[in-house]
């Protein structure tokens, strides 16, 4: 039966939207760090973009003149790259990383993760890695087999700022990273590339045509059995809507839910796993299963999460009293005695705008960590940190954080405990 009553088009749209949006954001990452109309254009060092099928080193921790994707750490340095498979198979080599922590992640062109790899799995070492979308071959733990033409490679090297050159040791690390297998692509001119990659954000979420169109282009590098059937008839029967639309009143319809998809992904943000204390948090982490919003919601704030097993991500919008965080007030988070969050690896607590990206601040600090030296602890032994956008009396446990509206994430790799919950953010 054909979508023709406002409210089929309004729905069909919205759970398109939910179910597409990961596979477009996640292409929208690949074409931000590729830039595969000017391959080789100069990148900042807080970017580890690359050409299409080559490695790039993020040679500066992330700050908040990167722009690109949501939630940037800043505890790691990323070695990037992005793989069509289409053009054959790679092999991934690592250095002896000795203590320091490092994983190697892989991504599906939907926002989930294939495996991911390194300290926790291999220790110092780990072998060399075959990727390809050749299910023939042997079956060992040196071949992985993908399910989407595009795959990103994310390197993670832990640095810590208050050693001396750590920095440096970690950027000598990358540099013996090898990635082997075919080379860059030509550079696309054909029309439809062109516009896929000139597209804007805004107009490949919300404008009908636009959310089509990159859409089919996500879709077209997924396995057919990753596609259900209803995303196909939903395609379908939208452009029909759309191709007989002559007063724009169904295509307004489809604007309609393409917005209301977008304002429930938001919405869930704050509603990851369960929550406690004002924090929504992901113990299942990739694992989304038919959770499509689940899985849109975690692209949306965090996109290419690790799994619980290797990092679990907490994510703060409200006070202890369930209200907007907000920079025109002041907060304080405070650990127990004892409390420190249980992790084998590290931990930390990043701020970011509410749109996912790092707040400019007058210290140049995006996070607190368990590397950040001076922290300043009670005579009991609690640490309290401030969170506000004035500076205090005493910088040393201040969290900047911006004028507007704001949220906090916490990152916690090798989580011991996974029932722990981090403390209420107390409005003061």
């Amino acid at each position: 039966m054909a979508v023709t009553e406002p409210a089929d088009i309004v729905r069909s749209a919205r759970d398109l939207q939910v179910w597409g949006y990961p596979l477009v954001f996640a292409q929208r990452l690949r074409l931000r760090f590729t830039s595969p109309l000017e391959p080789r254009t100069p990148r900042p060092p807080t970017s580890a973009g690359a050409p299409l099928n080559e490695m790039g080193h993020q040679r500066r921790l992330s700050d908040h003149t990167l722009t690109a994707g949501v939630a940037p750490n800043v505890d790691t340095l990323y070695s990037l790259a992005f793989l069509d498979l289409d053009c054959g198979d790679f092999e991934l080599r690592m250095p002896d990383f000795g203590s320091r922590y490092y994983s190697v992640q892989i991504g599906e062109a939907d926002s989930s993760t294939a495996a991911v790899l390194g300290l926790r799995t291999h220790g110092a070492t780990m072998p060399s890695l075959l990727l390809t979308r050749e299910t023939a071959g042997p079956d060992t733990d040196h071949r992985l087999v993908c399910r989407s033409r595009y795959v990103m490679v994310a390197v993670r090297v832990l640095v810590d700022p208050a050693v001396a050159n750590d920095v440096a040791a970690a950027q000598r690390l990358q540099d013996l990273i090898e990635l082997v297998g075919p080379p860059s692509p030509p550079i696309p001119s054909d029309p439809v590339s062109v516009a896929l990659v000139n597209r804007s954000r805004d107009d490949e979420s919300l404008d009908p045509r636009g959310f089509l169109e990159s859409l089919d282009s996500a879709i077209a590098g997924l396995s057919t059995a990753d596609i259900p059937s209803w995303v196909i008839e939903a395609r379908r029967r939208l452009r029909q809507v759309m191709h007989d639309d002559e007063s724009g009143e169904r295509s307004a319809l489809v604007a309609r839910g393409l917005a209301e998809g977008m304002d429930r992904i938001a919405a869930h943000v704050t509603e990851l796993g369960r929550t406690v204390n004002g924090w929504a948090i992901n113990d299942g982490g990739t694992d989304f299963g038919d959770d499509h919003l689940l899985r849109a919601a975690v692209a949306h704030s965090q996109i290419y999460i690790n799994p619980a097993a290797e990092a679990i991500y907490p994510v703060c919008e409200t006070d202890s009293r369930g209200r907007s965080l907000s920079g025109t007030h002041e907060y304080s988070l405070t650990f127990a005695p004892g409390d420190r969050p249980p992790v084998d690896h590290f931990w930390s607590l990043t701020m970011y705008h509410r749109r996912g990206l790092l707040c400019e601040n007058a210290i140049g600090r995006h996070a607190i960590t368990d590397r950040t030296p001076g922290l300043e602890t009670g005579a009991d032994g609690s640490l309290t940190i401030l969170i506000q956008n004035t500076r205090p009396s005493s910088a040393a446990n201040w969290l900047p954080c911006p004028a507007g509206e704001f949220r906090v994430m916490f990152r916690l790799y090798g989580p011991r405990d996974v029932s722990w919950t981090p403390p209420a953010v107390v409005r003061r």
